[in-house]
């Protein structure tokens, strides 16, 4: 504390007047969320050389939220370019062909949904003392299985959603996070195509498997962005807080905008 006795009493004021302004900052942000103009908006970016069918274009919408925090095209299979490819698939440990066909197995067969359905509905139709064993006897040891067991628990998740106006009532919980796992993998086949590790209709294939996962479970684009967001927000509480918060924000303007694919594009 020696550092500060020696101040003029002007330096003082503007210590003090420092310190408030960074509380203030802080806890405004804390309360009401991050300003709009600070965030990410949706361009919804169309390539002239885009030779993509209407089934084709509306496989790659599901994706939108992501792509468009990207800022990649909202017509084309490729995804933006095989260095921001390969740097998103390294952070999946999907780099490689094994990696990619691995985590696209799991994709397709469990997913986040594998996690969500059974936590969920144990939740809703179990005692809660008997939670923790049926957690134990269930998933063992898996951090991820409890990281999801604690944000149901805790509503955090929920809470967010409902503050930024995307979901309404606990119920729309029921939708389940299906969607989160379709979008997923049509973004990853995007960026696999991209970076050379699988083929234009290894791609598709994938695409049209996540396209009748969606269509299978939804009816409409309203239920099918409320399940990618819900499993979004579950997904992705350990990264950082604005990234969350952008994304939240671009999904507002994918419902809303009627530039969007989501609005372009009939679901049926």
């Amino acid at each position: 504390m020696q550092m500060f006795e020696n101040l003029p009493w002007y330096g003082y004021v503007l210590l003090a007047l420092g310190i408030i302004s960074y509380v203030y900052k802080y806890f405004g942000k804390a309360k009401e969320g991050f300003e709009e103009s600070d965030l990410k908006k949706a361009k919804f970016k169309l390539s002239e050389k885009s030779t993509l069918t209407k089934d084709q274009l509306f496989s790659i919408a599901l994706y939108t939220p992501i792509s468009e925090w990207f800022g990649a095209d909202t017509n084309t299979l490729v995804f933006l370019n095989s260095k921001a490819a390969n740097r998103y698939l390294q952070g999946w440990h999907m780099h490689t062909k094994d990696g990619y066909w691995n985590m696209t197995k799991y994709f397709k067969s469990d997913g986040r949904r594998w996690y969500y359905d059974y936590i969920y509905n144990m939740m809703k139709t179990q005692p809660q003392e008997e939670w923790e064993t049926l957690m134990n006897d269930y998933f063992g040891d898996n951090d991820r299985a409890f990281r999801y067991f604690k944000e149901l628990k805790s509503n955090k998740a929920l809470n967010q959603l409902k503050q930024h106006g995307i979901i309404t009532f606990d119920s729309e919980m029921d939708l389940g996070i299906v969607g989160y796992d379709a979008a997923m993998l049509v973004g990853q086949a995007r960026k696999a195509f991209t970076a050379n590790l699988i083929t234009e209709e290894e791609a598709w294939e994938v695409i049209n498997f996540a396209t009748q996962l969606a269509k299978e479970h939804f009816s409409s684009w309203k239920d099918f962005g409320k399940s990618f967001i819900i499993g979004f927000a579950f997904d992705q509480q350990h990264r950082e807080r604005s990234y969350r918060e952008e994304v939240y924000h671009i999904h507002k303007q994918v419902i809303e905008n009627p530039m969007s694919p989501w609005n372009t594009i009939s679901w049926s």
